[in-house]
């Protein structure tokens, strides 16, 4: 399996988990804050792999591969930082939902931009043995990240 066949399926993981939320009822808060926990682990351990060794092989073609980076990166600073807001609410918050939909919205937009220009970007410029060889990378660190995140 090569790199972006292994984030793609971090992506459909996350977007079920946005499902579940997105169909509980909104007086479900106990269901809503495991999810939501459930949402932010899996964003922070596939954005930390991601920024620490998909996204620099992108950047050393610099130009296009440079500017599809650094809008990728600010992307997942401000899901960062959005995900920070929500876990310092409480999910009974009238805003919790409301924030987590638009956590939902940005992590969205974000897929189909990386699923789209990223992802053919790197088809184009990066040799099958290198995606091949990311993807081990990124496995073997979204586990050492689980083992982190998880102590």
């Amino acid at each position: 399996m090569d790199v972006l066949s292994l984030l793609k399926q971090d992506h459909d993981s996350i977007k079920d988990l946005f499902s579940q939320f997105e169909s509980s009822p909104r007086s479900a808060h106990d269901k809503k804050a495991a999810l939501f926990e459930q949402i932010r682990l899996e964003v922070t351990i596939h954005s930390k792999a991601e920024e620490e060794i998909f996204y620099p092989a992108l950047k050393a073609f610099d130009g296009e591969g440079r500017a599809l980076v650094t809008k990728a990166l600010q992307e997942h600073a401000d899901v960062a930082q959005l995900l920070t807001q929500i876990s310092r609410i409480s999910s009974a918050d009238e805003r919790f939902d409301d924030k987590v939909l638009a956590l939902i919205e940005d992590v969205d937009h974000h897929i189909v931009e990386e699923e789209g220009k990223i992802f053919q970007f790197a088809k184009e410029n990066c040799p099958a043995e290198q995606l091949d060889q990311m993807a081990i990378e990124v496995e073997q660190r979204k586990r050492a990240l689980e083992r982190q995140l998880a102590a």
